[in-house]
């Protein structure tokens, strides 16, 4: 606990409104998505801060940090805070939620770098920045996430890698208030110089604050990053109608367009990305397993459970990428459309018409796709196939609508919760390598098998059991699909399952080579992986002492439990 002059401390340093040590507080800031992950009890509480503290600037993180240098205190910086990596690893931890540090402090648009704070979510960024035709990457976990701890601090991976990369290479500069308290700012603009590179000449230091995986605010807390931006050649506007959940656009946008590209086999899809890289025709594409395209085609969970029943998506659907392609001008972006029509034709797939069928006729067809494994397979044998299905009409409110389904995914980033969430109250993840296209599906096949008896059990929801999301990265160099699957968060049986299949997967991405999964960081992950992958845990664990060796900030996340941590918090878990 905090003494009363420990407290005053800390409050002469930001002002006595913004630190909170009251408990209704604390308690609140205990509680995380998927927090039960992190505690063998299967508790729903991570451990209770020693206070919550909203600094206003770099300054005030540094006298905070020179603090727990001296008290037996650490920090825990997050921006957002959605997910369960930015909880306390300790009842010694303050967290320091940096919503007050929320400032788009430049936007270049000449040379495409934005300059910001840790609370820019990104579809603020992305909102200003349509204003002068550029866009920034964001991850998948959605719009609101930081985009400072996505580029600077955590992993991600989005949508838009295709043609904007992965974030850790967006980074052009980052100021650092380090574990000793001291500011130090990377690259170009710490040497006076405008945000155009977090390396100079010489070794750079990118991999020791950022990585792979990132350091998750276990070294220090960083305030201010340069992003690199990239072009948007589309209205810097739009209008939409409805209302919330459901909005839909009252007109598609120039110079873009969404296409859902069905494929009878994983080599077919696998090949089609490879080739839409290569002629940089995706702009953004994500892999939409069966489930989620059933999800997307209904308005309500009583309407998914209908169509799912009818065994339709999961023949039909198996192997699904949505596409979105934009144009630099209306010759390009019609060129780029021609080109993608062109290889889907080529791989042998089939673009899906842009309209909502009715739930009857998929009853109707239930018979036929009983009689065929892979009745997609035969469909595309058809002669004139695509024209025929071209050919098929629907209204211009039902063409909206799924228009602007697929565009707030693949654009904005704005319903990518509404996805994991609506069929059930808890989503956990597996898996997800970072490597090639082809490795992507392989780890999707491995996890639906592991997932396979917890379905049959009725202790998870069945989504047919490959739920495998991602998408190509750099054009198709790269690839990414992590195996996602739906529980009950009320339910401890299922709880138990989740944790139980997260843990196979584990030691299965091993066995079978399967690359650094998601979940690969902090104490305990290192030490399972790091062995298997040139020892990098004991590098990790050396930087820390290093450069924090009075553990002045929380390191659950990076390099395992702090010096500090009482004992019962040094324990293992499993992330999910």
């Amino acid at each position: 606990m905090l003494t009363v002059d420990e407290l005053k401390e800390l409050k002469d340093i930001v002002g006595a409104e913004w630190v909170k040590n009251d408990l209704p507080t604390r308690d609140a800031y205990s509680i995380y998505y998927n927090s039960s992950s992190l505690n063998k009890e299967d508790k729903l509480w991570t451990a209770r801060p020693a206070a919550v503290i909203m600094p206003k600037t770099a300054k005030e993180i540094s006298e905070l940090t020179k603090f727990c240098n001296r008290r037996d205190f650490m920090l825990k910086p997050f921006s957002t805070g959605w997910i369960t990596s930015s909880a306390p690893g300790s009842r010694k931890t303050m967290l320091l939620d940096l919503k007050r540090m929320d400032k788009i402090i430049d936007i270049d648009v000449k040379n495409q770098i934005a300059v910001v704070e840790p609370y820019v979510r990104a579809i603020d960024l992305q909102s200003e920045l349509w204003k002068h035709g550029l866009n920034v990457h964001a991850v998948s976990c959605g719009g609101n996430h930081s985009i400072l701890a996505s580029t600077a601090a955590a992993w991600g991976y989005g949508i838009t890698g295709a043609s904007m990369g992965y974030q850790a290479r967006n980074m052009l500069g980052v100021e650092w208030v380090m574990p000793s308290g001291e500011i130090l700012t990377l690259g170009s603009p710490g040497d006076g110089a405008e945000w155009f590179s977090t390396d100079g000449p010489g070794p750079g230091v990118r991999g020791l604050i950022r990585g792979f995986q990132g350091t998750f605010g276990g070294l220090g807390t960083f305030t201010k990053v340069g992003v690199k931006l990239y072009r948007w050649d589309s209205d810097p506007e739009y209008e939409v109608h409805g209302g919330s959940p459901k909005y839909v656009l009252n007109r598609e946008l120039p110079n873009l367009g969404v296409f859902i590209l069905m494929f009878p086999t994983k080599e077919q899809i696998t090949d089609a990305g490879y080739k839409l890289g290569e002629a940089e025709c995706n702009y953004s594409d994500f892999r939409m397993p069966a489930f989620f395209i059933a999800l997307g085609f209904t308005d309500n969970n009583l309407e998914l459970k209908q169509l799912w029943s009818t065994g339709v998506f999961q023949k039909l659907a198996r192997y699904v990428l949505t596409v979105c392609v934009h144009g630099h001008s209306k010759k390009e972006y019609e060129w780029k459309v021609k080109a993608l029509k062109q290889i889907v034709k080529e791989s042998g797939g089939l673009i899906l018409p842009m309209q909502q069928i009715p739930l009857a006729a998929f009853e109707l067809v239930k018979p036929f796709f009983k009689m065929f494994k892979n009745p997609l397979k035969l469909i595309t044998k058809i002669p004139y196939i695509q024209e025929i299905t071209d050919m098929m009409k629907t209204s211009e409110e039902m063409r909206l609508k799924l228009f602007t389904t697929a565009f707030f995914i693949l654009v904005r980033h704005a319903n990518n919760s509404q996805g994991g969430f609506r069929a059930s109250s808890g989503m956990f993840t597996s898996v997800g390598a970072f490597d090639t296209w082809d490795m992507g599906f392989e780890q999707a096949d491995y996890i639906a098998g592991v997932k396979r008896p917890a379905i049959e059990k009725g202790l998870i929801l069945d989504d047919g059991g490959d739920l495998g999301s991602g998408g190509t990265f750099d054009f198709g160099h790269l690839g990414y699909i992590e195996g996602i699957g739906e529980y009950s968060t009320n339910d401890p049986e299922s709880r138990k399952a989740t944790k139980a299949i997260v843990e196979e997967s584990l030691h299965g991405t091993i066995e079978r080579s399967l690359g650094l999964p998601i979940a690969a960081f902090g104490g305990p992950m290192n030490q399972l992986f790091g062995p298997h992958c040139y020892n990098y845990h004991e590098m990790i664990m050396k930087i820390k002492e290093k450069l924090d060796p009075n553990s002045s900030y929380d390191s659950w996340t990076y390099s395992g439990a702090s010096e500090k941590a009482f004992p019962d918090e040094k324990e293992g878990y499993t992330f999910f």
